[in-house]
């Protein structure tokens, strides 16, 4: 693996080295992670899903290799940025999933399907589809683009607006002389947090109903899709159910967050995933009473969501409350007598842990304690 050359690098099997890290620095805890990625795998296996893990999550061809070796058939990719790191890595099976438009970001994609093995994107759009069509036989015109038609099933983000649509876009790529229909990409990023798992089940049952009467049309306009991907953490227990899905491409599982603590993931109500990422903070300021101040703050965390959660190093029952972009307080619970003082180190779990991977440029990787490596976040980035 590509070594980091930061400030932590000399920390490396360094005895006690965690408490010598400049912070903030992000942690992962190798060990549950590979738990959870083999327990996806697992799942899958048990069910006869494909799993190409999104990619967006962690940014990193180091951690898309160990997802591969241990039965994934490729990545999955939000951005150029993305694919272009794991395809430099020689990771396999890239597919975007964002629609690209532009000259710039088509011409970086044909360029991506000229390198890289099993490489395949997404469309919603007829004008995009002949763009795409132009640009490869320009680039190279024996070689063939793979396509998946983009749907929406209630994100309303990208995606065809329906059925109807799909079908004539399925069949635009297909008489294409330099472009092959693959399949359908649904993915129901609106339900992935719903909290309660018969709530969430009753959503995605209506939309994988949809999904069904589409890939059931396909068929009958002579078409195959070979892959229908979609699904996320929050309905991988639940997308199989409804025999449509072919591939699960969820990513949050490897790391979790506080977004996902509160989502009951299965109908047995276990947690099959637990956190492996969090963030290594220092106490900078302890001057008041009522509260001490940590170097992470809007810097350090993504702000969409909840607050991140203390999970060490912090007084009990106290929070976590945003102070500026350098810096956080660490907010003690009414009446406790425990305060903090500078230089103590606190760890806090991860809001969400898709954009507050793209704030660093590295992961501070541990076993039992021990920093046993820094890798490099490869693929973050906007474009």
């Amino acid at each position: 693996m590509q070594r980091y050359s930061g400030p932590n690098t000399h920390l490396i099997n360094t005895q006690g080295a965690i408490t010598q890290l400049s912070t903030p620095a992000l942690m992962l805890d190798l060990r549950i992670a590979e738990e959870n990625i083999h327990a996806m795998m697992e799942h899958c296996q048990q069910t006869g899903q494909k799993l190409r893990p999104h990619g967006k999550s962690h940014k990193c061809s180091a951690l898309a290799k160990k997802q591969l070796e241990a039965g994934a058939v490729g990545v999955c990719c939000a951005t150029l940025r993305e694919a272009e790191a794991m395809t430099t890595a020689g990771v396999k099976g890239v597919l975007v999933t964002s629609p690209i438009a532009g000259p710039a970001k088509i011409g970086r994609l044909i360029q991506l399907n000229s390198q890289a093995e099993g490489f395949l994107a997404v469309v919603d759009n007829p004008t995009t589809v002949a763009l795409l069509s132009q640009a490869q036989r320009q680039q190279d015109p024996n070689k063939t683009l793979g396509l998946l038609v983009d749907l929406d099933i209630g994100t309303h983000r990208t995606g065809t607006s329906g059925g109807v649509e799909a079908r004539a876009l399925a069949m635009l790529i297909e008489k294409s002389d330099n472009l092959a229909f693959y399949g359908i990409q649904a993915y129901a990023g609106h339900l992935q947090h719903i909290d309660d798992y018969s709530q969430r089940f009753e959503a995605m049952k209506v939309q994988a109903e949809l999904l069904s009467a589409l890939v059931g049309d396909l068929r009958s306009d002579g078409l195959q899709p070979r892959i229908v991907t979609g699904g996320g953490t929050g309905t991988y227990d639940i997308d199989h159910r409804f025999d449509v899905f072919t591939e699960l491409q969820a990513g949050s599982y490897l790391f979790m967050d506080v977004q996902y603590n509160t989502v009951q993931l299965n109908e047995r109500g276990t947690h099959p995933f637990r956190p492996s990422l969090t963030v290594l903070a220092t106490v900078v300021s302890a001057v008041h009473d009522t509260h001490s101040v940590i170097d992470a703050g809007l810097k350090s965390f993504a702000t969409d969501g909840p607050a991140p959660e203390l999970v060490d190093g912090a007084p009990t029952d106290s929070t976590y409350k945003f102070m500026g972009d350098e810096h956080g307080a660490i907010v003690y619970s009414s009446g406790t007598n425990e305060t903090l003082t500078v230089g103590t180190m606190v760890s806090c779990m991860v809001p969400h842990c898709d954009p507050t991977v793209n704030l660093y440029d590295n992961y501070h990787c541990v076993r039992e304690d021990a920093l046993v490596e820094i890798i490099p976040i490869d693929g973050r980035g906007n474009s």
